[in-house]
């Protein structure tokens, strides 16, 4: 049977940041950082990477990416956040991803994250979104998202514990 549901989501937002970083042209390895604190699977915010690239590898003092830099030209020194991941909603049947609201909870600007998928497959189903202070992003007009069985919606910030979300499902789709 279907059913209408919200899912909610409180205080999203995981961030880990090392100020020293090295990046060459055209590779997918970022050397001389801080690996403290960052997972595989967790999203890299540099100017160097597109958007949606992923820790792949994690060795001492590097991390090893699922994309290629986008440098014709070694970056040092550089500033690389690593987003951390919160699933805000995991499809236990076939689903319909109605609606979504999230929330700044900060007292700054923040840039928010939101992709689909599951396994090692996931879309961007908003990239980078800013969300100013005391506003809020709706997803909505932009269609229904399908989700199958298993499938997650998850969602990235650029600043820690700074998002509530509020995800509106029917859930139960024949």
């Amino acid at each position: 049977a279907e059913s209408f549901t919200n899912q909610l989501t409180s205080a999203a937002g995981i961030v880990t940041t090392s100020s020293s970083g090295s990046i060459g042209a055209g590779v997918t390895i970022i050397t001389g950082i801080s690996t403290a604190g960052v997972a595989v699977g967790d999203m890299v915010r540099t100017t160097h990477f597109r958007g949606g690239a992923k820790v792949a590898h994690i060795d001492a003092g590097q991390v090893r990416l699922d994309k290629t830099s986008t440098n014709t030209t070694a970056a040092t020194n550089q500033s690389v956040s690593f987003l951390g991941v919160t699933t805000a909603y995991t499809a236990t049947t076939k689903s319909i991803l109605v609606g979504g609201t999230f929330c700044n909870l900060s007292d700054n600007s923040i840039n928010i994250f939101v992709e689909v998928g599951i396994g090692n497959t996931f879309v961007n189903l908003a990239n980078n979104i800013p969300v100013p202070q005391g506003s809020s992003f709706v997803i909505s007009d932009a269609g229904k998202t399908i989700l199958r069985q298993n499938e997650e919606v998850r969602v990235y910030c650029n600043t820690a514990t700074a998002v509530d979300v509020n995800l509106s499902v029917l859930a139960g789709v024949a």
